[in-house]
């Protein structure tokens, strides 16, 4: 079949197809069972304005108005979080600061009292020192001047024992009396007076002399226990001031006890501190080793001897415990 006769078949086949639907439809509208179709109503709507839609021009100016507003809005909402960050950030800071200040402000003041109290004890202890030995002085000199008058009083007592014996020689020896008609038992008599006086006078020289060495050794104790009750005193005001410059350390559960090695100079500057005998924490040992750091220099060892400070500030141990 050529193109023309193709071109002849698809009109056909597509009039024939149409031929029985029409068909189809006659005999379904006039079959008994078919029903009257009833167009819809129409509504009439009467207008009173005309709205006109609007064009892509405006709608993209509308949109690119909205676009920008909520971006203004945005921005607007996003400078006022930022400046309420700012805000709170600046009080943080601020009361961070004046926290920060008030602590360094009360630890001054605790330290200043501190250095207060122990200056005002070493100054009692010193008085007390000083009126110690002045009292002790007093007593010496007035032991010194009873010696001295005892010691006068049995030196002219031996005089006039020596003159006596000297008188009594004189007499022995004058020339109206021979010495081989003086009874033995005379010149025996005078011989153990002057020794009986000789060990008296021996005897109550080694008593004076027994007294002062007793005296000299009561003092010394006395001397020895000032000392003693003043480092003590000084070692308690160095502790107080350590246990108040430490900071507790974070989960710090208490009953903890470090004994630190401390070696001083003689003005009372740190040279060295080391833990001797750990607590098991090594948080708690670096806090305590801090604290001793802050709370340098110790002055109060100024106020003693060179002897008495090699003794007992050149290296003491302490031992650090928060809740003594």
């Amino acid at each position: 079949m050529d193109r023309r006769g193709e071109n002849l078949v698809r009109p056909l086949l597509l009039a024939v197809c149409l031929h029985i639907v029409l068909i189809s439809t006659f005999f379904i509208a006039v079959s008994p069972e078919a029903k009257t179709i009833t167009p819809p109503p129409v509504l009439v709507i009467q207008a009173t304005e005309l709205t006109f839609a609007p064009s892509a021009a405006a709608e993209a100016r509308v949109r690119k108005q909205k676009a920008e507003e909520e971006q203004k809005r945005r921005q607007q909402e996003a400078e006022k979080k930022a400046e309420a960050e700012a805000k709170k950030k600046a009080e943080a800071e601020a009361k961070k600061k004046a926290e920060a200040e008030a602590k360094k402000k009360a630890e001054a003041e605790a330290k200043k009292k501190a250095e207060a109290e122990a200056k005002k004890r070493a100054e009692a202890e010193a008085k007390k020192k000083i009126e110690a030995k002045r009292q002790a002085e007093l007593k010496k000199a007035k032991e010194a001047k009873q010696a001295a008058a005892l010691a006068e009083a049995e030196a002219k007592r031996k005089a006039d024992e020596v003159a006596r014996a000297e008188a009594l020689e004189k007499k022995v020896r004058a020339p109206e009396l021979d010495k081989k008609t003086l009874p033995e038992k005379e010149r025996e008599d005078k011989g153990k007076t002057l020794e009986k006086a000789f060990k008296q006078a021996e005897a109550e020289s080694r008593a004076l002399e027994e007294l002062k060495k007793k005296e000299e050794a009561e003092l010394a104790v006395l001397n020895a226990l000032a000392a003693e009750r003043a480092a003590a005193n000084v070692l308690d005001a160095m502790t107080t001031r350590i246990t108040r410059a430490w900071r507790r350390p974070v989960a710090f559960s208490g009953g903890l006890e470090v004994y630190l090695r401390m070696a001083l100079a003689s003005n009372g500057e740190l040279v060295d501190v080391r833990v001797v005998r750990s607590s098991g924490d090594v948080l708690f040992d670096r806090s305590a080793l801090t604290a001793v750091k802050r709370a340098a220099p110790f002055n109060e060892v100024k106020q003693f001897d060179a002897a008495t400070f090699e003794e007992k500030f050149r290296s003491l141990t302490v031992k650090f415990r928060p809740e003594d």
